[in-house]
């Protein structure tokens, strides 16, 4: 009867599959990025959208969590080498 009557079910695989892509082309764009501070901005976003990821394998996306945090402690180096660059 009423406009939200209806429950759609979230597919969290579908739905992380969409966010590790876009994880995959900042890290491209981040890497190709010649301009540190913007490099630093792309990567703070990856770290953040590895989150994102997490939110899906918690509400049931079949992923190995463990490999998913280790590849965000990866990016996180990476970030604060570039942020250790800027400051210094």
């Amino acid at each position: 009867m009423g406009l939200f009557s209806k429950k759609t079910k979230v597919d969290y695989d579908v739905l992380f599959k969409e966010q590790y892509k876009s994880i995959n082309q900042l890290m491209m764009q981040a890497n190709n990025e010649l301009d540190f501070v913007i490099k630093q901005s792309l990567l703070e976003v990856v770290v953040e959208k590895y989150n994102q990821l997490f939110e899906c394998i918690d509400n049931g996306a079949a992923f190995d969590k463990a490999h998913f945090i280790s590849l965000q402690q990866s990016a996180m180096k990476e970030l604060e080498t570039i942020k250790s660059i800027n400051n210094g």
